[in-house]
Protein backbone atom coordinates (compact mmCIF):
# COMPACT_ATOMS: atom_id res chain seq x y z
CA UNK A 1 0.00 0.00 0.00
CA UNK A 2 1.00 3.63 -0.59
CA UNK A 3 2.38 5.48 2.31
CA UNK A 4 -0.12 8.57 0.50
CA UNK A 5 -3.64 7.92 1.78
CA UNK A 6 -6.62 10.14 1.18
CA UNK A 7 -5.86 12.82 3.49
CA UNK A 8 -2.52 12.45 5.28
CA UNK A 9 0.40 10.58 4.96
CA UNK A 10 1.71 6.91 6.49
CA UNK A 11 4.27 4.68 6.72
CA UNK A 12 6.96 2.54 8.51
CA UNK A 13 9.22 4.94 10.42
CA UNK A 14 12.15 2.31 9.32
CA UNK A 15 11.66 0.95 5.99
CA UNK A 16 9.19 3.47 3.86
CA UNK A 17 9.76 7.09 5.54
CA UNK A 18 13.04 9.16 5.23
CA UNK A 19 14.49 11.96 6.02
CA UNK A 20 14.74 12.90 2.31
CA UNK A 21 11.07 12.48 2.14
CA UNK A 22 10.38 14.95 4.85
CA UNK A 23 12.42 17.62 3.52
CA UNK A 24 11.18 17.29 -0.09
CA UNK A 25 8.02 17.57 1.37
CA UNK A 26 8.72 20.57 3.76
CA UNK A 27 10.07 22.12 0.51
CA UNK A 28 6.74 21.04 -1.55
CA UNK A 29 4.04 22.59 1.25
CA UNK A 30 6.55 25.93 1.74
CA UNK A 31 6.66 26.33 -2.24
CA UNK A 32 2.78 26.30 -2.49
CA UNK A 33 2.82 29.71 -0.32
CA UNK A 34 4.23 32.83 -0.59
CA UNK A 35 7.74 33.82 0.68
CA UNK A 36 7.85 34.52 4.35
CA UNK A 37 4.62 33.18 5.32
CA UNK A 38 4.49 32.16 8.39
CA UNK A 39 4.25 27.98 9.08
CA UNK A 40 4.10 26.47 12.22
CA UNK A 41 5.25 22.62 13.22
CA UNK A 42 5.39 20.21 15.73
CA UNK A 43 5.47 16.36 16.42
CA UNK A 44 4.77 14.16 18.56
CA UNK A 45 6.85 11.63 20.73
CA UNK A 46 7.76 9.00 18.41
CA UNK A 47 11.60 8.05 18.16
CA UNK A 48 11.59 8.94 14.66
CA UNK A 49 9.81 12.00 14.71
CA UNK A 50 12.90 14.30 15.67
CA UNK A 51 15.01 13.47 13.06
CA UNK A 52 11.73 13.73 10.31
CA UNK A 53 10.87 17.13 12.11
CA UNK A 54 14.23 18.61 11.80
CA UNK A 55 14.34 17.35 8.02
CA UNK A 56 10.91 18.93 7.26
CA UNK A 57 11.83 22.61 9.29
CA UNK A 58 14.92 22.31 6.64
CA UNK A 59 12.77 21.54 3.49
CA UNK A 60 10.19 24.63 4.76
CA UNK A 61 12.90 26.98 5.73
CA UNK A 62 14.51 26.02 2.17
CA UNK A 63 11.76 27.10 0.70
CA UNK A 64 11.71 30.69 2.10
CA UNK A 65 9.05 30.42 5.21
CA UNK A 66 8.95 32.14 8.02
CA UNK A 67 8.70 28.92 10.59
CA UNK A 68 7.76 28.44 14.25
CA UNK A 69 8.98 24.95 15.89
CA UNK A 70 6.75 23.75 18.60
CA UNK A 71 9.01 20.87 19.20
CA UNK A 72 6.63 18.13 21.14
CA UNK A 73 2.93 18.63 21.48
CA UNK A 74 -0.83 17.53 21.30
CA UNK A 75 -1.40 17.86 17.60
CA UNK A 76 -4.42 20.53 18.93
CA UNK A 77 -2.21 22.58 20.24
CA UNK A 78 -0.25 22.98 17.11
CA UNK A 79 -4.07 24.07 15.53
CA UNK A 80 -4.28 25.79 18.25
CA UNK A 81 -1.35 28.22 18.33
CA UNK A 82 -2.08 28.56 14.37
CA UNK A 83 -5.25 30.09 14.96
CA UNK A 84 -3.51 32.44 17.42
CA UNK A 85 -0.57 33.32 15.16
CA UNK A 86 -2.49 33.28 12.70
CA UNK A 87 -0.30 30.91 10.39
CA UNK A 88 -1.01 30.53 6.66
CA UNK A 89 -0.20 26.67 7.42
CA UNK A 90 0.85 24.06 9.74
CA UNK A 91 2.71 20.62 9.77
CA UNK A 92 2.64 17.65 11.88
CA UNK A 93 5.13 15.06 12.28
CA UNK A 94 2.69 11.56 13.73
CA UNK A 95 0.69 8.85 12.87
CA UNK A 96 -1.78 9.60 15.73
CA UNK A 97 -3.32 6.41 17.06
CA UNK A 98 -1.22 4.02 14.91
CA UNK A 99 1.71 1.56 16.38
CA UNK A 100 5.03 3.40 17.37
CA UNK A 101 6.72 1.70 14.60
CA UNK A 102 4.57 4.12 11.99
CA UNK A 103 4.75 7.49 11.46
CA UNK A 104 3.66 10.45 8.93
CA UNK A 105 2.61 13.65 8.13
CA UNK A 106 -0.19 15.96 8.27
CA UNK A 107 -0.89 19.26 7.21
CA UNK A 108 -3.45 22.11 6.27
CA UNK A 109 -2.90 25.25 4.49
CA UNK A 110 -4.77 27.57 4.64
CA UNK A 111 -7.96 26.56 6.65
CA UNK A 112 -8.78 23.00 5.53
CA UNK A 113 -6.73 19.85 6.12
CA UNK A 114 -5.64 18.69 2.27
CA UNK A 115 -7.97 16.60 0.12
CA UNK A 116 -6.64 13.26 -1.64
CA UNK A 117 -6.17 15.66 -4.83
CA UNK A 118 -4.02 17.58 -2.58
CA UNK A 119 -2.42 14.65 -1.12
CA UNK A 120 -1.48 13.49 -4.59
CA UNK A 121 0.31 16.65 -5.56
CA UNK A 122 2.44 16.42 -2.72
CA UNK A 123 3.58 12.96 -4.27
CA UNK A 124 4.00 14.04 -7.79
CA UNK A 125 5.81 17.53 -6.77
CA UNK A 126 7.98 15.60 -4.53
CA UNK A 127 9.74 13.37 -6.84
CA UNK A 128 10.89 16.65 -8.35
CA UNK A 129 11.48 19.11 -5.31
CA UNK A 130 14.73 19.46 -6.09
CA UNK A 131 14.05 21.83 -8.74
CA UNK A 132 11.53 24.17 -8.16
CA UNK A 133 12.30 27.66 -8.09
CA UNK A 134 15.28 29.41 -5.77
CA UNK A 135 13.93 31.41 -2.59
CA UNK A 136 16.01 32.53 -0.30
CA UNK A 137 16.65 30.48 2.92
CA UNK A 138 15.12 31.16 6.61
CA UNK A 139 15.95 30.29 10.19
CA UNK A 140 13.25 28.65 11.96
CA UNK A 141 12.16 30.08 15.63
CA UNK A 142 11.14 27.99 18.59
CA UNK A 143 7.77 29.34 20.57
CA UNK A 144 6.64 28.17 23.52
CA UNK A 145 2.63 28.32 23.46
CA UNK A 146 1.32 26.53 26.25
CA UNK A 147 0.81 29.31 28.68
CA UNK A 148 -1.81 30.36 25.79
CA UNK A 149 -3.28 27.78 25.48
CA UNK A 150 -3.82 27.32 29.85
CA UNK A 151 -5.21 30.78 29.67
CA UNK A 152 -7.38 30.45 26.82
CA UNK A 153 -9.21 27.31 28.25
CA UNK A 154 -9.08 29.00 31.44
CA UNK A 155 -11.39 31.42 29.70
CA UNK A 156 -13.40 29.35 27.81
CA UNK A 157 -14.87 27.05 31.36
CA UNK A 158 -14.30 30.30 33.57
CA UNK A 159 -18.01 29.27 34.59
CA UNK A 160 -17.20 25.73 35.57
CA UNK A 161 -13.79 26.53 38.10
CA UNK A 162 -15.73 25.94 41.04
CA UNK A 163 -16.54 21.83 39.82
CA UNK A 164 -15.72 19.67 42.14
CA UNK A 165 -15.10 15.92 40.47
CA UNK A 166 -12.32 13.10 41.20
CA UNK A 167 -11.46 12.31 37.52
CA UNK A 168 -8.71 10.07 36.22
CA UNK A 169 -6.91 10.82 32.99
CA UNK A 170 -4.73 8.01 30.71
CA UNK A 171 -2.84 10.35 27.49
CA UNK A 172 -1.29 6.89 27.07
CA UNK A 173 2.12 7.63 27.20
CA UNK A 174 1.48 10.40 24.31
CA UNK A 175 1.42 13.85 23.85
CA UNK A 176 -1.07 14.73 26.54
CA UNK A 177 1.37 12.81 29.00
CA UNK A 178 2.49 14.73 31.77
CA UNK A 179 0.51 17.61 30.32
CA UNK A 180 -3.34 17.18 30.50
CA UNK A 181 -3.27 16.83 34.41
CA UNK A 182 -1.58 19.98 34.87
CA UNK A 183 -3.10 21.75 32.57
CA UNK A 184 -7.10 20.61 33.32
CA UNK A 185 -6.05 21.28 37.16
CA UNK A 186 -5.68 24.71 36.35
CA UNK A 187 -8.59 25.39 34.46
CA UNK A 188 -10.60 23.19 36.80
CA UNK A 189 -8.83 23.82 40.20
CA UNK A 190 -11.40 22.30 42.75
CA UNK A 191 -11.48 19.02 40.82
CA UNK A 192 -9.06 16.25 41.86
CA UNK A 193 -7.10 14.94 38.70
CA UNK A 194 -5.22 11.36 38.74
CA UNK A 195 -3.36 9.79 35.82
CA UNK A 196 -1.93 6.21 34.41
CA UNK A 197 -0.10 5.98 31.45
CA UNK A 198 1.76 9.31 32.32
CA UNK A 199 4.89 9.41 31.30
CA UNK A 200 5.31 10.17 27.67
CA UNK A 201 7.09 7.20 25.40
CA UNK A 202 8.47 6.55 22.20
CA UNK A 203 6.86 3.14 22.41
CA UNK A 204 3.51 3.96 24.59
CA UNK A 205 4.56 1.66 27.38
CA UNK A 206 3.77 -1.37 24.57
CA UNK A 207 0.56 -0.69 23.47
CA UNK A 208 -1.43 1.01 20.62
CA UNK A 209 -2.27 4.56 21.34
CA UNK A 210 -5.75 4.10 20.53
CA UNK A 211 -8.58 4.95 22.49
CA UNK A 212 -11.04 4.46 20.23
CA UNK A 213 -11.12 0.95 21.28
CA UNK A 214 -12.68 -0.24 24.34
CA UNK A 215 -10.09 -3.25 25.33
CA UNK A 216 -7.32 -0.48 25.71
CA UNK A 217 -9.42 1.31 28.30
CA UNK A 218 -9.40 -1.56 30.62
CA UNK A 219 -6.97 -0.12 32.55
CA UNK A 220 -8.64 3.31 33.15
CA UNK A 221 -12.00 1.52 33.87
CA UNK A 222 -10.45 -0.20 36.31
CA UNK A 223 -8.46 2.92 38.14
CA UNK A 224 -12.08 5.15 37.74
CA UNK A 225 -13.73 2.44 39.95
CA UNK A 226 -11.24 1.55 42.54
CA UNK A 227 -10.90 5.03 42.80
CA UNK A 228 -14.36 6.04 42.70
CA UNK A 229 -13.89 8.76 40.61
CA UNK A 230 -17.01 10.63 38.64
CA UNK A 231 -14.95 10.27 35.54
CA UNK A 232 -12.53 8.86 33.42
CA UNK A 233 -10.68 10.28 30.30
CA UNK A 234 -8.59 8.54 27.50
CA UNK A 235 -6.14 10.06 24.63
CA UNK A 236 -5.06 9.10 21.09
CA UNK A 237 -1.24 9.22 20.46
CA UNK A 238 -1.16 13.15 19.32
CA UNK A 239 -4.29 13.90 21.29
CA UNK A 240 -6.68 14.88 19.34
CA UNK A 241 -9.43 11.82 20.05
CA UNK A 242 -11.13 11.15 22.93
CA UNK A 243 -12.95 8.78 25.39
CA UNK A 244 -14.65 8.65 28.31
CA UNK A 245 -15.76 6.23 30.85
CA UNK A 246 -18.95 6.84 33.30
CA UNK A 247 -18.81 6.35 37.11
CA UNK A 248 -19.21 2.71 36.79
CA UNK A 249 -16.24 2.19 35.01
CA UNK A 250 -18.28 1.48 31.86
CA UNK A 251 -16.27 2.73 28.74
CA UNK A 252 -18.63 4.93 26.69
CA UNK A 253 -19.22 4.27 23.09
CA UNK A 254 -18.78 6.36 20.23
CA UNK A 255 -22.74 6.74 20.19
CA UNK A 256 -22.99 7.17 23.78
CA UNK A 257 -20.28 10.18 23.78
CA UNK A 258 -21.72 12.34 21.08
CA UNK A 259 -25.15 11.88 22.25
CA UNK A 260 -24.05 13.62 25.74
CA UNK A 261 -21.47 15.92 24.08
CA UNK A 262 -24.86 17.02 21.90
CA UNK A 263 -26.99 17.32 25.29
CA UNK A 264 -24.44 19.68 26.56
CA UNK A 265 -24.94 22.70 24.03
CA UNK A 266 -28.63 22.71 25.59
CA UNK A 267 -31.12 25.13 23.54
CA UNK A 268 -27.76 26.67 21.66
CA UNK A 269 -28.14 23.79 19.40
CA UNK A 270 -31.66 24.53 18.09
CA UNK A 271 -31.44 25.89 14.29
CA UNK A 272 -27.90 24.81 14.17
CA UNK A 273 -26.08 22.19 11.51
CA UNK A 274 -24.48 19.40 13.22
CA UNK A 275 -21.90 17.10 10.77
CA UNK A 276 -21.85 13.28 11.53
CA UNK A 277 -19.71 10.52 10.29
CA UNK A 278 -21.82 8.13 8.24
CA UNK A 279 -20.54 5.29 10.19
CA UNK A 280 -22.39 6.20 13.15
CA UNK A 281 -25.88 4.55 14.34
CA UNK A 282 -28.94 6.19 13.03
CA UNK A 283 -29.83 7.16 16.65
CA UNK A 284 -27.21 9.67 16.44
CA UNK A 285 -29.08 12.23 13.51
CA UNK A 286 -32.10 11.00 15.17
CA UNK A 287 -30.92 12.71 18.56
CA UNK A 288 -29.86 15.77 17.33
CA UNK A 289 -32.50 16.42 15.54
CA UNK A 290 -34.96 15.63 18.29
CA UNK A 291 -32.46 18.66 19.91
CA UNK A 292 -33.19 20.88 17.32
CA UNK A 293 -30.09 20.44 15.03
CA UNK A 294 -29.60 20.02 11.29
CA UNK A 295 -27.92 16.41 11.07
CA UNK A 296 -25.65 16.82 7.89
CA UNK A 297 -23.89 12.97 6.99
CA UNK A 298 -20.46 13.55 6.12
CA UNK A 299 -17.47 10.18 5.11
CA UNK A 300 -15.28 9.39 7.66
CA UNK A 301 -12.23 11.15 8.19
CA UNK A 302 -10.67 14.23 9.45
CA UNK A 303 -10.31 15.84 6.12
CA UNK A 304 -14.19 15.23 5.23
CA UNK A 305 -15.74 16.46 8.28
CA UNK A 306 -13.86 19.20 9.08
CA UNK A 307 -14.18 20.43 5.56
CA UNK A 308 -18.08 20.06 6.37
CA UNK A 309 -17.68 22.07 9.36
CA UNK A 310 -16.25 24.59 7.60
CA UNK A 311 -18.55 24.42 4.70
CA UNK A 312 -21.90 24.38 7.21
CA UNK A 313 -20.57 26.73 9.94
CA UNK A 314 -21.98 24.11 12.27
CA UNK A 315 -21.51 24.69 16.29
CA UNK A 316 -20.79 20.84 16.73
CA UNK A 317 -19.78 17.61 14.87
CA UNK A 318 -18.34 13.90 15.65
CA UNK A 319 -16.74 11.22 14.05
CA UNK A 320 -16.94 7.65 15.38
CA UNK A 321 -13.11 7.54 16.09
CA UNK A 322 -13.56 9.87 18.65
CA UNK A 323 -12.69 13.28 17.07
CA UNK A 324 -15.34 15.93 17.80
CA UNK A 325 -15.44 18.99 16.23
CA UNK A 326 -16.43 22.56 17.32
CA UNK A 327 -17.44 25.86 15.59
CA UNK A 328 -15.72 27.56 18.32
CA UNK A 329 -12.62 26.07 16.90
CA UNK A 330 -13.00 27.35 13.65
CA UNK A 331 -14.42 23.79 13.18
CA UNK A 332 -11.25 22.11 13.94
CA UNK A 333 -11.01 19.49 17.10
CA UNK A 334 -8.89 18.89 20.23
CA UNK A 335 -9.67 15.99 22.54
CA UNK A 336 -8.97 18.27 25.94
CA UNK A 337 -11.42 20.88 24.76
CA UNK A 338 -13.93 18.18 24.17
CA UNK A 339 -12.95 16.69 27.97
CA UNK A 340 -13.46 20.15 29.34
CA UNK A 341 -16.77 20.21 27.55
CA UNK A 342 -17.57 16.87 28.72
CA UNK A 343 -16.08 17.87 32.83
CA UNK A 344 -18.32 21.30 32.46
CA UNK A 345 -21.69 19.26 31.42
CA UNK A 346 -21.49 17.09 34.18
CA UNK A 347 -21.02 20.63 36.26
CA UNK A 348 -24.13 21.82 34.74
CA UNK A 349 -26.44 18.76 34.74
CA UNK A 350 -25.98 17.93 38.34
CA UNK A 351 -26.03 13.98 37.58
CA UNK A 352 -23.50 11.19 37.21
CA UNK A 353 -22.01 10.19 33.75
CA UNK A 354 -23.61 6.82 33.63
CA UNK A 355 -26.79 8.74 34.31
CA UNK A 356 -26.69 10.35 31.06
CA UNK A 357 -25.43 7.03 29.12
CA UNK A 358 -28.46 5.22 30.53
CA UNK A 359 -30.73 7.99 28.51
CA UNK A 360 -28.94 7.18 25.35
CA UNK A 361 -31.15 5.38 22.98
CA UNK A 362 -30.12 1.21 22.31
CA UNK A 363 -28.25 1.03 19.50
CA UNK A 364 -27.80 -2.69 18.22
CA UNK A 365 -24.50 -2.91 15.26
CA UNK A 366 -21.63 -3.93 14.45
CA UNK A 367 -18.13 -2.68 14.73
CA UNK A 368 -16.13 -2.41 11.27
CA UNK A 369 -15.61 -6.04 10.35
CA UNK A 370 -12.81 -6.32 8.03
CA UNK A 371 -12.33 -8.41 5.09
CA UNK A 372 -9.04 -8.91 2.89
CA UNK A 373 -9.86 -8.41 -0.73
CA UNK A 374 -7.48 -8.79 -3.67
CA UNK A 375 -6.96 -5.00 -5.18
CA UNK A 376 -8.30 -6.37 -8.60
CA UNK A 377 -11.80 -7.54 -6.96
CA UNK A 378 -12.60 -3.92 -5.18
CA UNK A 379 -14.61 -2.67 -8.10
CA UNK A 380 -16.05 -5.73 -8.41
CA UNK A 381 -16.98 -6.19 -4.75
CA UNK A 382 -18.77 -3.17 -4.69
CA UNK A 383 -21.21 -3.97 -8.07
CA UNK A 384 -21.89 -6.91 -6.50
CA UNK A 385 -23.42 -5.31 -3.48
CA UNK A 386 -24.91 -2.16 -5.19
CA UNK A 387 -26.81 -4.44 -7.67
CA UNK A 388 -27.75 -7.42 -5.17
CA UNK A 389 -29.75 -4.77 -3.24
CA UNK A 390 -30.80 -2.58 -6.19
CA UNK A 391 -34.20 -2.05 -4.56
CA UNK A 392 -33.38 -0.38 -1.59
CA UNK A 393 -32.13 3.47 -0.89
CA UNK A 394 -28.00 3.39 -1.61
CA UNK A 395 -25.79 6.50 -1.21
CA UNK A 396 -21.98 6.49 -2.14
CA UNK A 397 -20.31 9.02 -0.46
CA UNK A 398 -17.99 6.73 0.82
CA UNK A 399 -18.27 3.09 -0.99
CA UNK A 400 -22.01 2.25 -0.63
CA UNK A 401 -24.72 1.88 2.43
CA UNK A 402 -27.39 0.35 1.54
CA UNK A 403 -30.33 1.42 3.74
CA UNK A 404 -33.11 -0.82 5.11
CA UNK A 405 -36.61 0.04 6.98
CA UNK A 406 -34.98 -1.76 9.44
CA UNK A 407 -31.30 -0.91 9.28
CA UNK A 408 -28.44 -0.36 6.74
CA UNK A 409 -25.16 -1.76 5.91
CA UNK A 410 -22.07 -0.09 4.84
CA UNK A 411 -19.51 -1.89 2.39
CA UNK A 412 -16.07 0.70 2.35
CA UNK A 413 -12.44 0.13 0.63
CA UNK A 414 -9.60 0.17 3.61
CA UNK A 415 -7.03 3.22 3.07
CA UNK A 416 -4.88 1.39 4.67
CA UNK A 417 -4.77 -2.42 3.19
CA UNK A 418 -6.32 -4.32 0.66
CA UNK A 419 -9.41 -4.95 2.19
CA UNK A 420 -12.86 -4.19 2.90
CA UNK A 421 -14.62 -3.00 6.03
CA UNK A 422 -18.39 -3.31 6.57
CA UNK A 423 -20.93 -2.10 8.98
CA UNK A 424 -24.28 -3.01 9.59
CA UNK A 425 -26.98 -1.62 12.20
CA UNK A 426 -30.99 -3.20 12.23
CA UNK A 427 -33.36 -2.67 15.24
CA UNK A 428 -32.23 -5.16 17.31
CA UNK A 429 -30.30 -7.54 18.02
CA UNK A 430 -31.98 -10.97 16.08
CA UNK A 431 -32.48 -8.50 13.29
CA UNK A 432 -28.55 -7.97 12.82
CA UNK A 433 -28.34 -11.41 12.95
CA UNK A 434 -30.68 -11.92 9.87
CA UNK A 435 -29.19 -8.60 8.04
CA UNK A 436 -25.38 -9.50 8.21
CA UNK A 437 -26.51 -13.32 6.94
CA UNK A 438 -28.53 -12.09 4.42
CA UNK A 439 -25.35 -10.01 2.72
CA UNK A 440 -22.89 -13.00 3.47
CA UNK A 441 -25.33 -15.13 1.37
CA UNK A 442 -25.25 -12.36 -1.72
CA UNK A 443 -21.35 -12.21 -1.75
CA UNK A 444 -20.13 -16.03 -2.17
CA UNK A 445 -16.65 -17.06 -0.84
CA UNK A 446 -16.62 -13.50 0.62
CA UNK A 447 -19.76 -13.72 2.80
CA UNK A 448 -17.85 -17.14 4.54
CA UNK A 449 -15.38 -14.62 5.88
CA UNK A 450 -17.48 -11.74 6.44
CA UNK A 451 -19.49 -14.32 8.58
CA UNK A 452 -16.15 -15.20 10.50
CA UNK A 453 -15.46 -11.77 10.69
CA UNK A 454 -19.11 -11.22 12.81
CA UNK A 455 -18.75 -14.07 14.64
CA UNK A 456 -15.61 -13.09 16.28
CA UNK A 457 -16.31 -9.09 17.23
CA UNK A 458 -19.49 -10.45 18.54
CA UNK A 459 -18.05 -12.89 20.92
CA UNK A 460 -19.84 -12.32 24.80
CA UNK A 461 -22.98 -11.68 22.54
CA UNK A 462 -24.98 -14.67 22.23
CA UNK A 463 -27.87 -13.51 21.31
CA UNK A 464 -26.72 -11.65 18.14
CA UNK A 465 -24.58 -14.73 17.20
CA UNK A 466 -26.49 -17.54 16.22
CA UNK A 467 -28.24 -17.43 12.82
CA UNK A 468 -32.07 -17.68 12.53
CA UNK A 469 -33.58 -20.62 11.58
CA UNK A 470 -35.24 -18.74 8.51
CA UNK A 471 -33.95 -15.50 7.25
CA UNK A 472 -35.65 -13.11 4.93
CA UNK A 473 -34.03 -10.01 3.11
CA UNK A 474 -33.45 -7.14 5.25
CA UNK A 475 -36.45 -4.86 5.43
CA UNK A 476 -39.35 -8.02 4.56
Amino acid sequence: MSIYKPCDIRGQADTELTPELYRSWGLTLGRQLEANSKFVVGGDVRASTPEFLAELVDGLCAAGLDVVDLGTLPTPMIYYAKRRLEAAGCAIVTASHNPANINGLKWMLGERPPTSEQVRLVEQEADGAGSGPERAGTTPRTLDVSFDYVAWLQETWVKARALQRRIVLDPGHGCWAARARRYLQAVFPRCLFSAIHDTPDAEFGGRIPDCSRPDLLEELSDAVYHERAHLGIAFDGDGDRVAFVDNEGAALTAEEATCVLLQSFGPRLEGQPFVYDQKFSDRIPETAAALGATPLVERSGHTFLRGRMLQSGAMFGAEISGHYFFGALGGGDDGLFAACRMIAHLARCKVTLADLRRTCPPVFMTPDLRVPVAANRCEQVIEQVRSAWSEYPQTTIDGVRVSFPDGWALVRNSVTESAFTFRFEATDWPRLVEMVHSFCDSLGDLGDQLWDEYEAAMVGKNECRSLPETTDEPGQ
